[in-house]
């Protein structure tokens, strides 16, 4: 399921261009507190793999960039999109934020309305865009033995295993770990864009774009609905369909 929530404020305000965690910390402020410390500290676990199964879109409005300061600013109203197939965590989060509206880092703003949409894959073939951009990733050993991340891009094989992979496993959690699912194939329509986030003190590259998902409906389903790639609870991977 996706939410849009329309924010508002009576005046222009400004955030850090890197945002994601401030966004994420508001999204965890105002869910229970039990629910929101279980989400964050143990999630929801197959294969010794934790996933909170939730995603959430970048901030979408009018605004400025002021390269000095690294500051965006919105011009009053924005909209944020969240999507999750667990009913408790878009019941909680709707009706805080309808009633108290939502704090990102200093900034109150008001919540006018929150809209609902249910997107049923009932196709083994979608196209979808992405609504915040999408990590596939591994953690390797350097010859010191030292651990590194390294990423990979829509063009290299390695993007599709690991997201494929990825949706196996958030699959299995939704639908029953017993089962078993081939892998999806992702193509990408069109051009792809880098983007470069600093999430707290760790740089993540991820990537922008549309992208045609091919596989089992309930694989396509949990990557509409608990994101598409990794790091969806820290602001990833966050997609909707698109139709032709």
């Amino acid at each position: 399921m996706h939410i849009t929530i329309t924010l508002q404020s009576d005046t222009p305000w400004e955030i850090p261009v890197n945002y994601n965690h401030f966004l994420q910390a508001a999204i965890y402020r105002h869910l229970s507190p039990e629910f929101a410390e279980f989400l964050h500290n143990q999630g929801y676990i197959v294969d010794r793999r934790r996933f909170a199964l939730f995603s959430f879109s970048r901030l979408i409005g009018p605004h400025d960039y002021v390269s000095a300061s690294k500051m965006l600013v919105f011009q009053n109203t924005a909209k944020l999109m969240l999507s999750s197939p667990i009913e408790q965590f878009i019941r909680e989060i709707t009706q805080v934020l309808l009633m108290e509206g939502i704090r990102i880092g200093s900034q109150f703003l008001r919540v006018t309305s929150i809209q609902t949409e249910i997107f049923k894959v009932e196709k083994s073939v979608i196209e979808v865009e992405t609504l915040s951009p999408v990590v596939a990733y591994s953690t390797l050993l350097r010859s010191d033995g030292r651990r590194y991340t390294k990423y990979f891009h829509p063009g290299e094989k390695d993007f599709q295993r690991i997201i494929s992979d990825n949706l196996v496993r958030k699959a299995k959690l939704i639908y029953g770990t017993d089962l078993t699912f081939a892998p999806v194939s992702i193509d990408s329509i069109g051009d792809f864009r880098k983007q470069i986030v600093l999430y707290k003190n760790t740089i993540i590259e991820a990537y922008n774009g549309k992208f045609i998902l091919e596989g089992d409906s309930r694989l396509l389903q949990a990557a509409v609905d608990a994101g598409l790639g990794g790091k969806n609870s820290c602001g990833f991977g966050c997609i909707r369909p698109i139709s032709r």
